[in-house]
């Protein structure tokens, strides 16, 4: 009996370190997409962009505007990649991000700012869903605030 016992034993840790490494493994991929969004953001390669996507994804901006009111866009990923036409001048620094994931989806969101042509231009919390694909971990949709004035301490002493 204690042998029976000692092999369930051992296989479940086997499976419980498959499993903690697998998840590991999958939170680096998982970064790694929305990093190589960024990346290709302020490259201005509209198609390096659209490759960290599946073909339908889309973002949901909530921005806030002069008088105070949200003003919701939802963009379609053709039309966000197009918004980056001059490389440098956008860069995107997401930080202290949290990451879920279960099975073949997982979710990314954290704070992050937006610097534009070196400046800092707003601040807001990013939210990416992805799912696993054949070609690896792409972005599902995504949605994001942007607000000019919502910038932490910590948030306006970053540098591009």
């Amino acid at each position: 009996m204690k042998k029976i016992l000692t092999i369930v034993s051992l296989t479940l840790s086997l499976f419980a370190t498959t499993t903690i490494a697998q998840k590991t493994d999958d939170k680096a991929a998982v970064l790694a997409v929305v990093q190589k969004l960024f990346d290709e953001m302020a490259a201005a390669n509209a198609s390096g962009i659209l490759a960290t996507g599946t073909p339908e994804n889309q973002l949901v901006a909530i921005q806030k505007g002069r008088d105070g009111k949200p003003r919701i866009s939802v963009i379609g990923g053709e039309a966000f990649s197009k918004f980056f036409t001059k490389p440098g001048a956008a860069k995107e620094v997401m930080y202290d991000h949290k990451v879920e994931i279960d099975g073949d989806w997982a979710m990314v969101w954290g704070r992050y700012v937006f610097f534009s042509e070196g400046k800092r231009s707003h601040c807001g919390i990013n939210q990416f869903n992805l799912v696993r694909t054949d070609a690896g971990w792409k972005i599902a949709n995504g949605a994001s605030t942007m607000d000019p004035n919502a910038c932490t301490e910590k948030e306006k002493a970053m540098k591009p």
